[in-house]
């Protein structure tokens, strides 16, 4: 999600925390949460979500919680276990009439899935976000809601390069900004569309308009009450380009150091990435020394981030799946507690079931069994005496942690990957690489490849079932396969079963949990 966007999300999420409720210990949790965990503390931020809920006294600070929730998640690339958290809200919302928060929740829906690349589904999730945003009581919440879902159907024409049709959107929200009055901090709100609206501008080659709308944001954002949010570093860079097209490149470099000093002093991802990239481009025609110094750093920040964001978002994952599983025991004691009798019968049918659903699984057991990694079958193979003649045990032990690591780093979904590049990144002979592989794994390289992906997309199936809707050629490319055939054959020599069988039967033994 760009920038803006997301700054909006937060804000909504935030906004009239006191509204629906004089809960003093709830607030000072969720502000401390949404304002300062949220970034620092990615872990505890996620435990307090839970505590929220379970410390809400009404549904309006249940479905806060769950948006909080769902926020962070999507802050760290956990897009479907965010969607999952946002369903469990508008539930409620649903129940209660409340559509205020229903189309807050529907209109993070379409940006969830639009970020998922499946505009379909994210545009009908945008439509009953306009919908049901008709029946707020309060015009100036109507009208504040409203203009945001502008900017996101002005996205969805950016991405299909409809500019004309976005800048139209976004001059719309601008106008219902306005109607929604002082509620709202309306020079911000218009600050960060007009700087959308200069970049489609600058998109249609209307490098004068470009102009007019820069400057028009970045006098706004002056005078709103973030005069220093990190979008004044956008806008600059925007001006930048502007300039850099105009031929002027004086002025192009002195708007690109202020936005590179703003991007640097606030350290934000996605400010420095369009920084970087306007300055690659930039000096690609200038200076050649500096275009390589900006290229290295673009591919340095892309990679320290998404290092740092597979990191906590491994750990988030490991939070949420124990929390479900503390949950569960507590809820079936409680359950236990209070039907007695009845849980008893419960669990005899869970336990014939259960039975049941193994005595079908047998023809996933030949996988299933086989479904180790590398080093695990490392320390209870044997070793073969041929070791000794081609390298220490030593060496191939140290090849086997290295390889331990890449598997963890899940670099196998790369669709350009190769023994070479593995060689490298791991620093190490690609033969001796290849043997250790083949000897441990019985298995060449491109086959050991193959088998991780295949782990991969049936450790997510099993696991995520949002996985279990989409297209045979999204979980190919998820993979890192570059074509659907040669997804569904590899797939099927793994594990014994096409693809579409192995997902229609965990779509009818395994219970839905969306």
């Amino acid at each position: 999600m760009h920038f803006k966007s997301f700054l909006l999300l937060i804000a909504l999420v935030v906004s009239n925390q006191f509204n629906y409720s004089q809960n003093s210990k709830y607030d000072k949790v969720f502000a401390e949460t949404a304002q300062v965990l949220l970034s620092s503390d990615p872990k505890k931020a996620l435990s307090n979500t839970d505590y929220l809920y379970k410390i809400s006294q009404n549904n309006a600070e249940k479905i806060k919680a769950f948006m909080l929730r769902a926020t962070l998640l999507r802050q760290y690339g956990l897009r479907n276990e965010a969607i999952t958290s946002l369903k469990r809200a508008d539930s409620i919302a649903i129940v209660d009439k409340n559509y205020t928060q229903q189309a807050r929740i529907n209109g993070f829906l379409s940006t969830l899935h639009r970020e998922n690349e499946i505009y379909s589904l994210g545009k009908i999730y945008l439509q009953k976000a306009l919908a049901v945003s008709k029946k707020i009581e309060d015009k100036n919440e109507m009208y504040r809601f409203q203009g945001n879902l502008s900017q996101e159907i002005a996205y969805y024409e950016m991405y299909a390069s409809n500019y004309a049709k976005a800048i139209a959107h976004l001059k719309s929200g601008n106008i219902l900004f306005k109607k929604a009055g002082s509620s709202i901090d309306i020079n911000f709100q218009t600050a960060v569309n007009d700087e959308l609206i200069a970049k489609n501008y600058l998109s249609l080659h209307q490098v004068d308009s470009a102009l007019f709308y820069f400057e028009k944001a970045y006098d706004e954002l002056e005078d709103s009450q973030s005069a220093n949010s990190p979008l004044k570093g956008f806008i600059l860079n925007g001006l930048a380009n502007v300039y850099a097209q105009m031929g002027d490149n004086q002025k192009a470099q002195l708007h690109y150091n202020k936005a590179e000093q703003i991007a640097d002093e606030s350290n934000f991802f996605t400010l420095k990435q369009e920084v970087y990239t306007s300055l690659l481009e930039f000096y690609k025609k200038t200076d050649n020394k500096k275009y390589i110094l900006y290229n290295e750093k673009n591919s340095k920040l892309t990679k320290d981030d998404e290092q740092s964001r597979k990191i906590i978002a491994d750990d988030l994952i490991k939070t949420l799946h124990k929390n479900q599983i503390k949950s569960k025991s507590q809820y079936e004691k409680s359950k236990f507690i209070i039907v007695g009798c009845s849980i008893l019968v419960i669990l005899i049918l869970i336990a014939f079931f259960t039975y049941k659903r193994r005595q079908d699984y047998k023809k996933f057991k030949t996988f299933i069994s086989k479904n180790e990694t590398v080093y695990d079958k490392a320390e209870t193979a044997p070793k073969k005496e041929t070791t000794k003649e081609y390298m220490s045990e030593a060496t191939e032990n140290t090849i086997l942690n290295s390889i331990k690591e890449f598997e963890k780093s899940h670099f196998y979904l790369n669709k350009d990957i190769s023994l070479n590049t593995v060689a490298a990144d791991l620093g190490i002979n690609h033969r001796y690489l290849s043997y250790v592989i083949n000897k441990n794994t019985s298995k060449d390289f491109a086959g050991y490849i193959n088998e991780l992906r295949i782990n991969y997309i049936v450790d997510r199936l099993k696991n995520d079932p949002n996985y279990l809707k989409y297209k045979i050629s999204y979980l190919a490319d998820q993979a890192g396969f570059s074509s659907h055939s040669r997804f569904t054959i590899t797939f099927k020599k793994i594990t014994g079963v096409s693809p579409l069988d192995f997902i229609r039967y965990l779509q009818n033994e395994q219970p839905d949990v969306s």
